[in-house]
């Protein structure tokens, strides 16, 4: 069995209702369908250290990173990708980050 992992992304958006609407609300239906949870979607990121270049901060958990990038590299996530890419964000920071293990 595969072992979860987080999406975590850090995104600049230009116009959070559009973002809303035409991006957040579909792919996060995108994500439940693969039986991932979306653990936190917020602007109010606190940044202790370092720069935190977005104004909007998403946590993913997915069941697996091959789950993740199976979806990440989908034709039906590619036009909500370009979108984002193109037209819905100034830039994106996104990374598949390993969950802790418990060991038996």
């Amino acid at each position: 069995m595969s072992n979860p992992v987080y999406m975590v992304g850090i995104i600049d958006v230009k116009d959070f209702q559009t973002y809303a609407d035409t991006y957040g609300m579909p792919v996060g239906e995108m994500f439940a369908e693969v039986g991932a949870e979306i653990v936190a979607a917020t602007t109010e990121a606190e940044v202790l250290e370092g720069s935190w270049d977005g104004n909007w901060s998403v946590i993913v958990k997915v069941p697996s990173a091959e789950i993740a990038r199976d979806l990440y590299n989908s034709d039906k996530y590619a036009p909500f990708k370009a979108a984002r890419q193109e037209t819905l964000a100034n830039q994106t920071t996104l990374a598949i980050v390993p969950a802790l293990v418990e060991k038996p």
